[in-house]
């Protein structure tokens, strides 16, 4: 299935604080945004950033740390260690 161009622009979010429906589409994709909402909830009892309520949305660097931490992204575990002799 062809990647679509709109997809690849996307890759970040509009402003720092997006709203729900845009940051369901850049982590999930379109076509799955409609389960972020249960979703969210069960990821905020492991630390997923809250919506702040003055700003009206999550924290973009923070759910991205989140993500990037909950994935092993920049994270030695899965590199592979030498062993000992």
């Amino acid at each position: 299935m062809p990647r679509s161009v709109r997809a690849v622009e996307r890759a970040e979010p509009t402003c720092l604080y997006p709203d729900e429906k845009e940051l369901a589409e850049i982590i999930m994709g379109p076509a799955r945004s409609k389960g972020w909402t249960g979703l969210a909830v069960v990821l905020e009892r492991g630390g997923f950033p809250r919506i702040d309520p003055q700003f009206g949305g999550r924290y973009w660097p923070a759910v991205k740390a989140f993500l990037d931490r909950r994935n092993h992204v920049g994270d030695d575990a899965g590199a592979r260690r030498p062993r000992r002799e």
